[in-house]
């Protein structure tokens, strides 16, 4: 996993610099096994169905996920707690992606795009949220799978800090 993270993360500089169409880069069997990844992931966030999201994930012990708030998940446990939390605040949600792009690395596949969810959360109004993602799969044992998922907001989805400066504290 440590050799895996650096190369993710240098061809994600890389991807974002000059992006690939999604067809064009990987063999047709594996672009449809990596789409097929994607619906999934909608549909579970649709039917809030954390075994669903889970089954997704590499059965190994080195999956993370780490949400759009910036919160790390390690491990399978942590991962599915996190799922979990985050479902039983949710009503309703459905989402549709807004673009992907997908690369071939090494002995697996980068994924990274957008999507839009339609929801609502316990206590709170509808909304609509936009989340940008970067993940890496890998097929293990006939099965491609999540081995993590780094999820986030747009800059400009996040509240600006007070234009007034802070002092530090003494």
């Amino acid at each position: 996993m440590r050799r895996i993270l650096p190369a993710v993360l240098a061809l994600c500089t890389l991807a974002t610099a000059a992006p690939l169409p999604a067809s064009s880069t990987l063999a047709p069997d594996v672009l449809r096994a990596n789409q097929e990844i994607d619906q999934k992931f909608l549909d579970a966030h649709r039917t809030r169905d954390t075994e669903m999201i889970m089954g997704l994930f590499s059965p190994g012990p080195d999956v993370f996920f780490i949400s759009p708030g910036g919160e790390l998940y390690k491990g399978r446990d942590q991962v599915r707690q996190s799922i979990q939390k985050f479902f039983g605040r949710v009503i309703t949600m459905t989402g549709a992606i807004d673009h992907i792009t997908y690369l071939p690395a090494g002995d697996g596949v980068i994924a990274y795009g957008q999507v839009t969810y339609h929801r609502q959360l316990k206590g709170q109004p509808p909304d609509q949220t936009v989340v940008l993602w970067t993940d890496y799969r890998r097929k293990e044992n006939g099965k491609w799978v999540l081995v993590f998922r780094h999820a986030h907001w747009p800059l400009n989805a996040i509240p600006a800090a007070s234009a007034t400066p802070k002092t530090p504290a003494r």
